[in-house]
């Protein structure tokens, strides 16, 4: 699926995060995050899209500026380069798993060869015979943006901890507090 717009919101009655994906083929796909699903995901998000697209033999810069300044420099011109003023067109007549979003109940992460990152989504809630799913298969570009997305979608949520300042300190925030349940003091 070759994706044409992204459109990441925090949905208030429901208190989860839709994403809504357009095609160039003009299909539309959307999918709910809940807060449940947020944290456990996360963190695996922050991390991936840090290793998407870099080197394992990435070189200093000849200027001594460190990985994590470039890193911080090439989302600031991906963000330059990104649409994120044209409205989510609206104009989809095909939706291909049905119009109502599918609730993520497990999400699978693999990084390609190629350097890209492959997301399934999945809805298993009744039935198990009944699974529905949609994967999609972002570049680092791509994956950014949607970073960028998820993040102000966080932020507007006020779900906490979960909101981003800085990757690595969300990164081990998110995994002491969340994944191994302990306290945290910060003073």
């Amino acid at each position: 699926m070759s994706i044409h717009q992204l459109q990441v919101v925090y949905q208030i009655e429901q208190d989860r995060i839709l994403v809504r994906l357009n095609t160039l083929t003009g299909e539309e796909f959307r999918v709910s995050l809940t807060r449940r699903m947020m944290k456990k995901l996360f963190p695996h998000l922050v991390r991936k899209s840090t290793q998407v697209g870099t080197s394992k033999f990435q070189e200093p810069s000849h200027d001594g500026a460190n990985v994590k300044a470039l890193e911080q420099f090439k989302k600031q011109e991906l963000l330059k380069l990104g649409d994120f003023q044209k409205p989510f067109s609206h104009q989809v007549s095909v939706f291909p798993i049905g119009e109502q979003p599918l609730l993520a109940t497990t999400v699978h992460l693999n990084q390609q060869e190629d350097g890209s990152l492959k997301i399934r989504f999945e809805e298993k809630i009744l039935n198990p015979s009944e699974i529905r799913n949609v994967e999609v298969t972002m570049n680092i570009d791509l994956l950014k943006g949607f970073m960028h997305l998820l993040d102000a979608a966080l932020q507007e949520s006020d779900w906490g901890a979960l909101q981003t300042v800085d990757d690595e300190v969300a990164k081990n925030l998110l995994d002491d507090a969340f994944l191994n349940n302990k306290p945290k003091y910060l003073n």
